[in-house]
C-alpha cells in the first residue's frame, strides 16, 4: 500500500467521525448538552506496512442533579468542586402613578449572596436600567459541599423592604432548573405582566428553559399572598452557571468590584461606599 493511500484512509476515517466527535486538542470549554468526544490518531503519517493507533473518548453530558443539590425553596449545595458564575437577568419592582401624567416608577432592587453560611454580600443594586445580563456579578471556584443562598429586597420611600432569602420557607426566593414550572397560582407565561427579560427563559408550556448546568433564581420581593396575580416571582431574577473549567477571565469580589474590574460600590439607602476595589479575590 502506498503511504499516501494509507494516510488518505486515516484521514477519511477521521472525517467520518468529525460530525460526532471533536479532535483531541480541541478542548470542550463547557459541558456538552449531547455526547461528544475526541479522536487521536498516532502516528498522523502512516508508512507502508504499518497501522495507525486510534484512541477515542466519549464525554457524556452532566445533569444539574449531578452538580448541585437544591434544598427547597432555593438553597444550593455543590456536589463537587465547580466554578460558579452569577448574572442578573432582570429587575422589575415598579409602581404606577395616576393622574394626567401617569407613569411607571422603577424601584432599586438589591441582590445578595451567601456562601457557606456567611453574611449576605451585595451582588447588584439598581433599577431595571442598571441591569446588564452579559456581566458577571460573581465568578469563583467553590469546593465540594459548599452551600450557596441568595436574597433580595428593594428600596421604597428611602427605606428597605423586608429581606427574603432562599432559606425562607415562604417561597419568596426559589431556585429552579430546566423543565421546572414556576410556582405561581397562574400560568406565568400567559400573564399580561410577564417581564420581557423572563420570556426567553420560559418554553411554550410555561416551563423553565435554561441550560443543563444552570439554575434560575426567581424572587418575589413584594407580594406574600401566593394566590394573588402580583405574586409572579419576577421582581429580581438571577442566572447561576456551574462549570468545571476556568474561563481564564477576571473574576470579581462578591460585590462585583475588585482590582481587575474596578468600579463604584453601591450600598442602597445606607449610602455606604464599597471598600474592596483594591482586592482581587478571584480563585485562579
Amino acid at each position: 500500500m502506498k503511504p499516501s493511500l494509507a494516510l488518505s484512509r486515516s484521514v477519511l476515517l477521521s472525517g467520518l467521525l468529525i460530525g460526532s466527535f471533536a479532535y483531541a486538542g480541541n478542548e470542550v470549554d463547557t459541558d456538552p448538552s449531547i455526547p461528544v468526544g475526541s479522536l487521536a490518531v498516532s502516528p498522523t503519517v502512516v508508512q507502508a506496512g504499518t497501522k495507525p493507533s486510534l484512541a477515542w473518548n466519549i464525554m457524556f453530558p452532566k445533569t444539574i442533579s449531578e452538580v448541585v443539590h437544591i434544598t427547597p425553596p432555593g438553597k444550593l449545595t455543590l456536589l463537587d468542586d465547580y466554578y460558579v458564575d452569577v448574572q442578573i437577568i432582570g429587575s422589575s419592582v415598579t409602581t404606577s402613578t395616576s393622574g394626567q401624567a401617569a407613569s411607571s416608577v422603577s424601584y432599586p432592587t438589591d441582590a445578595r449572596m451567601s456562601v457557606d453560611g456567611g453574611s449576605y454580600v451585595q451582588l447588584f443594586y439598581g433599577t431595571s436600567a442598571d441591569v446588564n445580563p452579559s456581566s458577571l456579578l460573581y465568578s469563583k471556584k467553590l469546593k465540594k459541599g459548599c452551600t450557596i443562598n441568595f436574597g433580595g429586597r428593594y428600596v421604597v420611600n428611602n427605606a428597605w423592604s423586608p429581606f427574603y432569602t432562599s432559606l425562607s420557607s415562604n417561597m419568596q426566593v426559589v431556585s429552579l432548573v430546566n423543565g421546572d414550572t414556576p410556582p405561581t397560582s397562574f400560568a406565568l407565561d400567559k400573564s399580561a405582566t410577564l417581564a420581557s427579560f423572563l420570556k426567553p427563559y420560559l418554553d411554550s408550556e410555561g416551563k423553565i428553559k435554561i441550560g443543563p448546568l444552570n439554575v434560575l433564581v426567581l424572587m418575589e420581593l413584594g407580594q406574600t399572598d401566593h394566590s394573588e396575580s402580583s405574586y409572579d416571582l419576577q421582581d429580581q431574577v438571577l442566572l447561576v452557571t456551574f462549570r468545571d473549567k476556568n474561563n481564564n477571565g477576571h473574576g470579581n469580589n462578591l460585590d462585583g468590584v475588585d482590582s481587575s474590574n474596578p468600579g463604584n460600590g453601591k450600598g442602597g439607602p445606607n449610602g455606604s461606599v464599597d471598600p474592596s476595589a483594591g482586592v482581587d479575590d478571584e480563585a485562579k
